[in-house]
């Protein structure tokens, strides 16, 4: 009864990540100008914060287009022990024994993590999107899997610290 069933989801680009990727530049923008205007009354130092105000609206902008651009067409699979990750190619990629990590839980959407070899800048993570709209009929069990003590490390299901 406790047995996670196989589930196989479909993950990457979507019409509605496309559409909060540039709502949330776009409230940046906003939020800058707020900000901007709200400085204009110090003349002298208005410049260099305008300069860097846009400085980092492009890098922001960047950011999220290199993100968009890394979100390519992938299957995430689970079958009751281990994740897989299929590429376009459908070559098989495993976890490396470590849980895929659920890091944003909106309401029809779920930012994930698949875990790769390294840490800090030269991790080998990957950042996956999943939507409730690819495959509505297998929502539910891609969010069972992902929250099922079988994706987690087996110290912490058996209530031992682990190590950060």
């Amino acid at each position: 009864m406790n047995e996670v069933p196989l589930v196989v989801y479909p993950v990457g680009r979507t019409p509605r990540l496309a559409g909060a990727l540039l709502g949330l530049w776009l409230m940046s923008i906003l939020v800058g100008l707020a900000w901007s205007l709200a400085q204009v009354s110090e003349q002298t130092s208005f410049i260099w914060r305008l300069s860097l105000l846009l400085t980092v609206l492009i890098a922001c902008g960047l950011g999220l287009i290199f993100f968009w651009r890394t979100q390519i067409s992938q299957r995430l699979a689970f079958d009751g022990g281990e994740w897989w990750l299929y590429g376009p190619d459908m070559t098989p990629q495993t976890n490396l024994g470590e849980p895929v990590a659920v890091v944003l839980d909106a309401w029809g959407g779920m930012l994930l993590r698949w875990p790769g070899a390294g840490c800090g800048l030269n991790s080998q993570a990957k950042w996956l999107w999943a939507e409730a709209t690819s495959v509505p009929s297998r929502w539910h069990l891609l969010r069972c899997a992902l929250y099922s003590p079988a994706n987690r490390p087996v110290a912490e299901v058996a209530g031992e610290p682990t190590q950060p």
